[in-house]
Formats: structure tokens, sequence, C-alpha cells
């Protein structure tokens, strides 16, 4: 009975600090709610019987089962990252309990309930909102991919066993972390953990020379590989050059530039830009890592989306490289009359469908030189019949099905068709913009929210040093000014650093799009800048929410 008492007593505490620490808890909460209803309809679609049940629903499947796996891998280790950041913002609390008599083992039974409850609260959301809007988006899945209007999506078990082990394993190993971290720490470092900034490097100016060295290598690579083979191979070596480059940047070449600043006196020893950059100095210290995250979010969701966006635009143009005719069959070796009957008989049965067939008008580099006979279809040096098609796709779609059925007695060798294709790419290149919308969901939102905490944590943390401004002499005009400069620069940064990242990208992303034939470089800068219009159109939204919370928790000192 007592037992039970207890973990009463330990579950209402952990109510109460969650209601508490609601600016920071329900945030988290509903990432872990995001995620989850994201990976749900991703298994969902993945294992469901009506996709495996449509055309091309092979290559359907293996493309969200592909999804399934990376998109697993890539919300564990996030939400590990943002349990990192909440446990950061609340150690100065955690070490309060200590101070009053609590335990290290109270105080970690207090995180296990909060964890339990906001993991097990967001998954439950998740799962609810995925079979809300399943349909939906399934729809919308359908359009991309030109599925046939009757298909369901009806969401199989292994769907709720798939979220649940995933955020099974997310408490795990949040909670081993949560409690390492109090186990390991004592009252004092963790009521002072806040005043502390990030680790200030023995190295800073190699550091940032090196980063900037880094990124210069990764972008002229990325701006003069011609190949698209090499583009495949180096793209993600040169990711993570990008990404390790960008921290160090963010850490050491703003500390680096700000003691520049500095350094003139002409320019530092004045009222507006000696308190700005000395606040520069603090936010940079403690949030270059942040930064730089929200930077490599903002590039992985951008990079995504043009380049799945890329691929489905332009298709069409991938299909007229790849196929010079509309339809291809090998004869098997058929001559003179042979042949002749043979053209007879594709024209019969394209009559039954509505259909006519054209002698293929190619170039001579895409097929042989023709031996043909007079108005055949037939290409007598090579045994393939070559033909266009002219009429509805939906009556071609219907012929070449009777084709490929191998019931036609001159069907008996190999052939190949742009519609098949046609149907395989809006499979392919549709589930990939599917998926890759999915992906940029999370990366923004992952991203929203590191802004947010980020604001939140420095709202409180900076009310009490702009209360010191004003005892020194600054008005509270001043004080407000000093903030939105300080903002304001927080907030470009990763913006800008974004969209450079983007323009050598776009460069690289078309080499590798030359590996579909898809060989346009102005289309893909033309999606590449609808991606970034409509995420900077979204990042100054953010901005000028977050900013309002940042302002309203300082207001009360200035």
């Amino acid at each position: 009975m007592a037992e039970q008492s207890s973990r009463g007593f330990y579950r209402r505490l952990a109510w109460t600090n969650i209601r508490r620490n609601r600016v920071f808890c329900l945030p988290f909460a509903l990432a872990v709610a995001v995620v989850s209803a994201v990976f749900f309809l991703c298994v969902g679609i993945a294992f469901s019987d009506g996709l495996s049940n449509m055309p091309s629903g092979a290559t359907a499947r293996a493309i969200f089962a592909f999804g399934v796996f990376t998109f697993a891998l890539f919300a564990f280790f996030f939400m590990f990252y943002l349990n990192h950041f909440l446990v950061k913002q609340r150690k100065k609390e955690f070490g309060l309990y200590a101070v009053l008599g609590l335990s290290k083992n109270h105080v970690g039974r207090i995180l296990l309930w909060e964890n339990f409850l906001l993991i097990g609260g967001g998954m439950l959301s998740g799962i609810l909102l995925g079979a809300l809007f399943g349909q939906l988006l399934f729809s919308l899945l359908k359009q991309l991919i030109h599925a046939a209007p009757g298909l369901q999506l009806r969401i199989p078990p292994v769907a709720y066993l798939g979220v649940a082990i995933l955020f099974a394993l997310v408490f795990a190993a949040t909670a081993v972390y949560n409690l390492a971290q109090i186990r390991l720490a004592n009252p004092i470092s963790l009521l002072q953990s806040e005043k502390r900034g990030e680790k200030k490097s023995r190295f800073l100016l190699p550091a940032a020379l090196l980063g900037l060295a880094m990124l210069g290598f990764a972008y002229y690579f990325a701006w003069t590989i011609e190949n698209y083979a090499i583009a495949l191979g180096v793209f993600f070596p040169l990711a993570m050059l990008v990404i390790c480059a960008t921290y160090l940047l963010f850490a050491a070449g703003s500390i680096a530039v700000l003691r520049l600043l500095r350094a003139n006196k002409r320019f530092y020893y004045r009222p507006e830009h000696f308190v700005s950059i000395s606040g520069m100095f603090h936010r940079m210290k403690q949030n270059a890592a942040g930064l730089a995250t929200i930077c490599i979010l903002s590039t992985m969701l951008t990079v995504t989306l043009t380049t799945t966006l890329s691929l489905y635009l332009g298709q069409e143009k991938i299909l007229a490289e790849r196929y010079p005719q509309d339809l291809a069959i090998y004869s098997g070796g058929a001559e003179g009359a042979d042949a002749a009957a043979y053209d007879a008989e594709l024209s019969d049965l394209a009559a039954l469908y509505d259909i006519t067939l054209r002698p293929a008008e190619t170039e001579p580099e895409a097929i042989s030189v023709l031996e043909t006979l007079p108005h055949s279809l037939y290409d007598a040096q090579n045994n393939w019949f070559y033909c266009d098609i002219s009429g509805a796709d939906a009556d071609a779609t219907a012929f070449i099905q009777e084709l490929r059925k191998g019931k036609d007695p001159l069907v008996y060798g190999y052939f190949d068709d742009i519609f098949s294709a046609r149907q395989e790419g809006y499979t392919m290149f549709g589930g990939l913009l599917f998926l890759g919308a999915f992906f940029s969901i999370v990366f923004l939102v992952i991203a929203v929210l590191l802004i947010y905490f980020k604001q939140v944590s420095e709202g409180y943390e900076d009310k009490a040093r702009y209360l010191i401004l004003q005892q020194v002499g600054m008005d509270a005009q001043q004080v407000q000014d000093t903030i939105r400069r300080q903002v304001r620069w927080v907030f470009i940064l990763p913006l800008l650093a974004t969209m450079l990242h983007m323009l050598f990208a776009s460069r690289i992303i078309t080499r590798m799009l030359e590996a579909f034939l898809l060989y346009d470089w102005g289309m893909t800068l033309r999606c590449s800048l609808g991606v970034c219009l409509l995420f900077i159109l979204l990042y100054f939204v953010v901005y000028q929410l977050t900013a309002r919370i940042y302002y309203r928790i300082v207001r009360h000192s200035v």
C-alpha cells in the first residue's frame, strides 16, 4: 500500500512539474506527437495491402520501407537531442530539489514519471492525429502517384507496434541519460548550470580557419563536379564536411568575428555597439551549437524538398530522354512477310483500343539507322518494332497491358514502353516527394521548437541582465533596441548560412539528377528558389511569433 502511495506521490509531483513547466514541456510533447504521427503513417502506408495491390505497388512499398528505416534513425536521435535541451533548461530546478532535501533517487523517479507522461501522451496524441488525417494525406499520395481512385488506406497493426517500439527505445535512452545527469552532478553545479556557457575553445582562430577551409573545399567540389556518378559518390561526404564546418564556424568563427569588431576601438566604444557586441558574445557562446543545428535542419529541409520536387516535376523530361519512342518490341528475328504480318496484327490490336500506331520518329544517335519496310514499324537491322502511339493515355495503357499479358502470339520477345515507365515514375517520384514533404515537416517542427526553446530560455536569462543595463543608466528604449538587434542577428545568421549552403547545393543536386536523365539546371534552380522563398516566409513568421514570447518575458525588466 505504501509503495502504491509512493508511486502516486511521484506521479502527481511529475504532473505538477509538467504543468508548471508547460512552456518547455508542452512543445516537447508536441514534437513527440508530430514525430509519432508521421512515423505511424509511414509504417501504415509501407505495409498497407491497398498499396501493394496497385500498379508499381512494389516500388512504392520499397520507397516507404526505406523511408521508415531512415525516419526511425532520424527520429530517435533528434528526440534524444530535444530531451537533452529540455533537461538542460531545468537543471536549476533539479538542483533546488536536492537543496530542499529530495535525494537523487527521488528526483530520478520524478523525472521518469515526467518522461513517461510526456512521451506516452505525445505518442498517443500522434497516433490519434495520424488516424484522423491519414485518409486525407493518403488521398494526396494517390494524386501524386496517379493511383486508382478506389484505393483505400487500411492501417495495419504493425504501424501501432512500430510507433510503440520506437518510442519505447526513445524513453529508455532518454531515461538513462536523464538519470545519469542527476546522479553525476552535485546540487551546486545544477543550480549554476544555466549560467554556464558552452566551453570556450582554446584554439579559436585555428578552429575558425579550419571551418572556413572545410566549407570552401566542400563548396568548390559541389560547384565544379561535372560527372553525376562522382556527384552521387561524394554527396554524403561533402554533406558531412559542410555540417562539421557549420558547427565550427558558428562556435569559433562567430566569436572570432566579434573579437575583430571589438578590436576596432572606434567602432566598439559606442554605446549601441558596445552593449550589442558584448551581448552577442554571450549569446553565441551559449547558442552556437543550437544555431548551427537550426541551420543544418533548415538546409536538410530545403535540399530534401528541392530534390524530390525537381524529380517529380521533371519526370516527363526524364521519360523523353529515356524513351525516344512510345513502344519498342523485340520480334525475335522476324523477316519479310512475318514482319508485315506483325505490323498488321499490332495495328488490329491497337484498333480495338481506339489508338493508332505510327513509325517512331527517332534520332539516328538514339537508334541505329533503320532498314524498314515501306510504312512499316519494323527495324529489320535490329529486329525491333519501334512505334509512337496516338490516342488517350488510358487507352494506350490498356493496350500495353494486353500486350504484357502475353496472350498475343506476336509478343514473345522483350518490349519496353513509355506508359508503364510513366506509371512507375509517378509511383517512385510521387512517393519520394510525399516522403520528402513528411521529412521536411519534421525538420521544420524540430527547428521551430529549437528556436522556441532558445527564445524562452534566453528570455528568462536576459531578464535580469537587461535590468542591470537599466540600473547603469540605459533607458528602456535603448535596452529594447539592443534586444531587437541581438535577437534579429541571432535569427538571421542560420537563415543566411542556409541560403548560402543551398546556392552551392543546387549545383551538385543538378549533377546527381542527371543520373535519372534529368538535365535541367534551370528547373532545379526554380524549384530551389520556390522552396527557399517559402521557407524564408515561414522562418520569419516563426521569428515574429517567438520574438513576441521573448519580449513578453523580458518586458517586466525593461
